[in-house]
């Protein structure tokens, strides 16, 4: 009766040894994929944002184009020649006297020195939140 048990044993043991070596290789691999998804979001998340740069790029060189096409057509206007003559270079017609006005130059305030001490309030509010954001990334 005892070695009927014994026997038993050993194959439950190597049951449970089998069971365990495939939990560890799904764990392995669940973690692996689990890392591989992190990757995958931060390269999407990195793409997106470039997306949104190039689309802001083209709309800015768009409005550009367009100014530069006005002032193409603009070019053989003599008003508008006139006009630009006037307020770029200072010319003036024969008889006319050009008055400018001078505007005071404002100073810039000083700004209070931020405190980078952790535990003032506001610096560790950036930090945390420098923080989050390199996770999300």
């Amino acid at each position: 009766m005892v070695s009927h048990f014994t026997k038993k044993q050993k194959g439950k043991t190597i049951k449970n040894g089998l069971f365990q070596a495939i939990s560890i290789f799904l764990a392995v691999i669940l973690v692996f994929l689990v890392f591989a998804d992190i990757k995958i979001y931060k390269n999407k998340k990195k793409l997106n944002s470039q997306l949104k740069e190039y689309q802001r790029q083209i709309e800015e060189i768009k409005k550009s184009n367009e100014e530069m096409e006005e002032g193409i057509a603009m070019a053989d206007d003599r008003e508008y020649i006139e006009k630009i003559a006037r307020e770029e270079f200072s010319m003036q017609q024969p008889g006319e006297k050009v008055v400018a006005f001078l505007t005071p130059e404002r100073e810039e305030e000083p700004q209070p020195p931020d405190n980078d001490n952790f535990w003032n309030r506001n610096f560790f509010l950036k930090w945390v939140n420098n923080m989050w954001k390199s996770v999300i990334e």
